[in-house]
């Protein structure tokens, strides 16, 4: 048995790339043809492949928070006169 030359392999590699290419094709078409048969069969929806959500399931979002209101705090300096030069 004779070895191969790297360059042979990358050859062999681009070959397998291409050949693999063409079976994955092949294979992606006969699921979609299996998925679009299942889905005539049943009567599927978007909604029921989830790609879609039904307005009835979905809850409206819950209403934002109200900001939170700030207690008015007296002043612990409102009996003392103000600092500065007197008028």
């Amino acid at each position: 048995m004779a070895r191969k030359t790297y360059s042979q392999m990358l050859a062999e590699i681009e070959q397998l790339k291409t050949q693999a290419e063409e079976v994955r094709r092949k294979e992606v078409e006969e699921v979609i043809a299996r998925i679009k048969s299942a889905i005539a069969f049943y009567g599927l929806t978007e909604e029921d492949l989830g790609f879609r959500k039904r307005a009835e399931k979905a809850a409206p979002a819950p209403p934002a928070p109200a900001p939170a209101k700030k207690k008015k705090r007296k002043s612990r300096y409102t009996e003392r006169p103000l600092a500065g030069p007197k008028n």
